[in-house]
């Protein structure tokens, strides 16, 4: 169950709207405890708590980073045609996408590298995606494999 401070927090809306939506009935089966405050189940929202407090950590990490709290050296940085082999994408791809803020990265003379720590996360996430799995279960045994890229 969540607080109403807590689904303040995790949904970015003051305590008025949230407790107003309990009250219209917009989150299944909340209710009020035996002091007169709202619960909400935690089945209302797609992401745990858990994933919310990774989430979290990352943006703490990326705010240290924007802030200059990490020594440069600190960092390990691996080259960013490892990253466009994961993905399978050219490594101009991989650039543009640095370029335009979806990835960090840096470039030293004609080489563009990315943290090492922004890739494993990234592709941690990408691993642990069950969206093809279950794709493939509601669309049955007629589906082949797919093979495309979304163009931003």
């Amino acid at each position: 169950m969540y607080t109403v401070a807590e689904v303040c927090k995790k949904l970015g809306l003051d305590r008025q709207t949230v407790e107003g939506m309990c009250e219209k009935g917009k989150f299944q089966d909340a209710h009020k405890n035996e002091n007169g405050f709202w619960l909400i189940p935690d089945y209302n929202f797609i992401t745990s708590r858990e994933q919310d407090e990774r989430a979290e950590e990352v943006l703490r990490q990326i705010d240290r980073k924007n802030r200059g709290d990490r020594d440069e050296n600190e960092i390990s940085y691996i080259p960013a045609k490892l990253v466009s082999d994961h993905y399978g994408v050219t490594l101009e791809k991989v650039k543009k996408w640095i370029k335009e803020g979806y990835l960090s990265g840096k470039q030293v003379k004609e080489e563009c590298f990315v943290p090492e720590e922004e890739f494993e996360y990234l592709k941690a996430r990408r691993e642990s995606d069950a969206t093809e799995e279950e794709i493939k279960k509601f669309l049955g045994s007629d589906i082949v494999d797919w093979d495309f890229e979304i163009e931003e």
